[in-house]
């Protein structure tokens, strides 16, 4: 099977309206490969119609790939704190709440409806209970997405995640090690999906040469470039 990679920027949020068409623009010139977004929708695309108008054009026409990454992007502090070092009370479907799962259900359907295109679920960190993920499957996505794999309806695709997230130096240094021991690994165990995952603080923290890097050395291993639908 040809080795795939996915190139993800995650946590744009709709309510920064058109200021997201410069930062998607910037990557695609940057990169020139297919780009998947993780829109948390914070805002009705509608109030923002050139941005709504924009997704839209990119999604039919093969460009762009929109993923549904939650409503917020944050949980409250009453989840445990246990794993805060690595959520950072990101994660908002560590949380369940009758009323949130129902603004999910209803938004999921409204972001389907008007891209006209089936929609993946990525929550937030990666992260959710098992009551929330209970609610994903229920709006049958073209697949959830974990932190070690993709869940489609028929199938489960093993694949690493590359990723940094982080505006802290100390984190960075690490997190870039990290991904250095992911990216071995998955040529030592023969991983051929392969997500690698910018987020909007990277923009500002001068790593995007290390996700050309990476990309770089996937591409030097014969991998190709792909939606994240496409991984499946």
């Amino acid at each position: 099977m040809a080795g795939l990679y996915s190139l993800a920027l995650h946590d744009l949020r709709i309510s920064e309206g058109c200021k997201n068409i410069a930062i998607i623009e910037g990557l695609r010139r940057r990169f020139r490969i297919p780009l998947t977004i993780h829109l948390i929708c914070d805002a009705e695309l509608p109030i923002h119609p050139e941005l709504s108008a924009y997704l839209q054009d990119l999604t039919h026409s093969g460009g762009l790939e929109i993923v549904f990454h939650g409503l917020r992007h944050t949980c409250s502090k009453d989840v445990a704190s246990l794993g805060a070092f690595y959520h950072k009370h990101q994660a908002e479907y560590l949380d369940n709440d009758a009323g949130h799962q129902a603004a999910t259900k209803r938004t999921f359907r409204a972001l389907a409806h008007l891209l006209q295109r089936e929609s993946g679920i990525c929550p937030p960190c990666w992260l959710a209970t098992r009551e929330n993920h209970a609610v994903f499957r229920a709006l049958n996505p073209l697949y959830i997405e974990t932190l070690l794999s993709l869940h489609f309806q028929d199938k489960r695709i093993t694949s690493p995640v590359l990723s940094l997230g982080s505006p802290n130096g100390v984190e960075i240094f690490f997190l870039k090690k990290l991904a250095g021991a992911i990216f071995w690994s998955s040529a030592l165990f023969g991983l051929n999906r392969v997500r690698i995952v910018i987020h909007t603080c990277d923009l500002a923290s001068g790593s995007l040469p290390f996700f050309e890097a990476m990309i770089a050395k996937f591409n030097l291993r014969g991998f190709k470039p792909a939606l994240l639908r496409e991984l499946g």
